[in-house]
């Protein structure tokens, strides 16, 4: 009588039930993944926000900020048409340390560091005083 010999191995059917419990963790990997992505592009979005409009938003309080030009204009031109430029009032203001000086008046510190943020407090023009820019295309 001839010995049979055993074979060793997996099933059809132990294979096909691998490859779904790996699909099924690849699954959650992948969604976890893309979640994780997610939250990391929101959590920038908002430092870049925090980091750029915190200390102008500070320093917009009138008594945080170094008020530099009074009578800050803006001109705003398209490149094609220069003729069509619109010019809007403003403030110019920094975030500077300041120091007060005997005569009351705000000083930009010497001993700050150089790195500071200036920012535009624009006034409303009032109907009629900047014309209407032309419409883009």
């Amino acid at each position: 009588m001839k010995k049979k010999k055993k074979l060793k191995g997996m099933t059809l059917v132990e294979i096909i039930v691998a490859i779904a419990v790996f699909a099924a963790v690849s699954l959650i990997l992948v969604m976890l993944g893309t979640a994780v992505d997610a939250q990391q592009r929101s959590a920038r979005r908002v430092n870049k926000k925090v980091a750029v409009q915190g200390p102008i938003a500070e320093a917009q309080n009138d008594t945080n900020a170094l008020l530099l030009n009074d009578e800050f204009d803006i001109v705003v031109a398209k490149k094609d048409s220069p003729e069509s430029k619109v010019t809007v009032k403003g403030k110019l203001y920094s975030t500077q340390e300041f120091t007060i000086d005997d005569d009351g008046n705000k000083v930009a510190d010497p001993d700050a560091d150089e790195a500071n943020l200036k920012f535009i407090e624009i006034q409303k023009p009032s109907s009629g005083s900047a014309p209407t820019p032309p419409p883009t295309t």
